[in-house]
């Protein structure tokens, strides 16, 4: 960047701290604030630099945060980028969104209507019973949500189109072959509605029942994303109802018309090859079940796929948030975009010198892992010592102090002899020597005393206590510090976040192992101390429930 680009960058940094209220903006770090955000804020190449926002989440949605911070970081010849965990979540559920769209369309045109029936009626019908089973369902879900705090993700919603569409086609195409063998047998239409419904429809209960138990079960999950499966169950509930109440009625009403221009009322016939297959598999299970090995052992041996947590990965690269995310991975560590928070919870305050020094040691701590590349905290938000906190530069200041002091002193002692001799032939007092000599061994005593005290000191100073944490009482209460308080710590004071910025995508596998080292590093660390009760928990990229950690990215100049 040239110097009218980091001018242009600073401008932007002034207008968003200047709209901070108007934009739920909480905290703003800017890459040019110090020497330690200039360290870790602007790349190694110089050609891009970051600004960290934290916003509240209270302030408005994910869209509407996401739109006005677009609009006020654009820059002048630079290519400016709204990214973050957050945000990257927020468009990973839209791309879900989108994939629901889809599936409904090749759900709709090729499995229901082109595979399945040969009649544009049958699967209308189908379709009408499945999509009155969701709005219903997806309805009642979503007051359960509003009302009772009922498990909810943005894949519940995916997981009940899915399985509402897999299961009531399936169901269908069981009750309307049945029914459509009743109408072969030449039974009247009512007849063959009440057969239908007894006979196919305990086979559907007997299944739906099944898939009841097991979606019900999932709310006994710890894991958020299983339990929001819960909601299926109420899917598959009122599934079954609507199968087999509002189905009978059309059944009963159209008859053989329901199967236009199909002529042919003869039901499911059985197949001489499945049944032979099903035959020697009973009498021959061990052969059977080396023929299947022998098959799908080459195609086990071919995948080679691996597990990605990545959910940037279903991501259009021509998405903004995509972009910024990819630049941000380019210019600094893989990390940088998606930090992991660990979150520390006491039941009294921590805004105190005795607990600070505890955070201020795991922060320093968890520095030290080989995965991290930085860490922020309330004693270190810029991801650095700040060197007026800690004791040795404290002693620095006070062995200048005592050194003035000494000087001062030693100054005055050289001007005493003179100054005792004047008053001694003034006053023609022999006492006047004796005044003298008490105060140049005064005086001696005291330049010793200090010499002494600064000889301490600067050992003091040299040794590893003096790389401890103090802060005190005018700064902890001052407007600075109280800044950083607000941006690490909760209202009530009780809970603290540290920000941990891995060398490497968090979203990868080996991650798991790195995150969970994290965890293990915060409990060691505190334990025996006055925060050995608190209850440590680490949270990956966007899971974080009060915080809102955004980045703007300022980019290389357009061409």
């Amino acid at each position: 960047m040239s110097a009218a680009d980091r001018q242009n960058v600073q401008k932007t940094v002034d207008r968003l701290r200047k709209h901070q209220d108007e934009y739920g903006i909480k905290t703003v770090m800017g890459p040019n604030d110090n020497a330690a955000t200039r360290k870790q804020l602007i790349s190694k190449d110089q050609t891009t630099q970051l600004v960290q926002l934290n916003i509240s989440k209270k302030h408005g949605t994910l869209q509407k945060i996401n739109r006005q911070l677009s609009t006020t970081v654009k820059t002048t010849g630079l290519k400016t980028y709204i990214t973050g965990a957050d945000i990257l979540n927020d468009d990973f559920s839209g791309a879900v969104q989108h994939g629901i769209k889809k599936t409904e369309v090749i759900s709709v045109i090729f499995i229901v209507l082109l595979i399945v029936f040969r009649s544009p009626i049958t699967p209308l019908i189908s379709l009408l019973m499945v999509g009155v089973s969701f709005m219903t369902s997806f309805s009642i879900v979503t007051n359960l949500v509003d009302k009772f705090n009922f498990p909810f993700s943005n894949f519940t919603q995916v997981f009940m189109i899915i399985v509402l569409f897999g299961i009531g086609t399936d169901y269908d195409i069981l009750l309307y072959n049945q029914f459509k063998e009743n109408l072969g047998k030449e039974m009247e239409k009512w007849a063959a509605t009440k057969d239908a419904q007894e006979k196919a429809g305990r086979t559907i209960l007997y299944s739906g029942s099944s898939l009841l138990i097991g979606f019900t079960s999932l709310g006994l999950a710890r894991f958020s994303v299983y339990q929001s499966a819960v909601g299926v169950a109420i899917g598959v509930a009122v599934l079954l109802i609507v199968l087999l109440t509002l189905n009978p009625f059309f059944m009963a009403v159209l008859g053989k018309k329901m199967f236009w221009p199909d002529k042919r009322f003869t039901g499911e016939s059985s197949s001489k090859i499945w049944q032979r297959m099903a035959d020697n598999s009973v009498h021959h299970p061990i052969i059977t079940l080396i023929l299947v090995f022998a098959i799908l052992l080459p195609i086990g041996l071919v995948n080679r796929n691996q597990l990605n947590y990545n959910d940037a990965d279903e991501i259009s690269n021509s998405t903004p948030s995509k972009k910024g995310f990819n630049v941000v991975e380019d210019h600094f560590s893989k990390g940088t975009a998606e930090p992991v928070t660990v979150y520390i919870k006491s039941n009294h305050r921590l805004d105190n010198e005795k607990n600070l020094l505890l955070i201020d040691r795991l922060t320093n701590q968890l520095k030290d892992s080989a995965d991290v590349k930085a860490v922020t905290s309330v004693t270190q938000p810029a991801g650095s010592k700040v060197r007026q906190l800690y004791v040795n530069n404290q002693l620095q200041q006070l062995i200048g102090r005592l050194g003035t002091a000494q000087n001062s002193l030693s100054q005055l002692s050289a001007g005493l002899p003179g100054q005792a001799a004047v008053q001694a032939a003034a006053t023609g007092s022999a006492s006047g020597a004796a005044s003298e000599q008490a105060m140049m061994a005064g005086m001696g005593q005291m330049s010793s005393g200090l010499q002494a005290g600064g000889d301490y000191l600067s050992g003091l100073q040299k040794s590893a206590a003096a790389d401890s944490f103090y802060i005190p009482n005018n700064q902890l209460k001052s407007a600075e510090f109280q800044q950083s308080v607000n941006n690490y710590l909760s209202a009530d004071k009780k809970t603290a976040k540290l920000m941990v910025i891995l060398n490497s995508n968090p979203s990868a596998s080996w991650a798991t192992t790195a995150v969970n080292g994290l965890t293990k590093i915060s409990k060691y660390s505190l334990k025996g101390t006055a925060l050995g009760h608190v209850t440590v928990v680490r949270v990956p990229r966007s899971m974080t429930p009060r915080w809102l950690p955004a980045a703007t990215l300022c980019g290389p100049p357009l061409s």
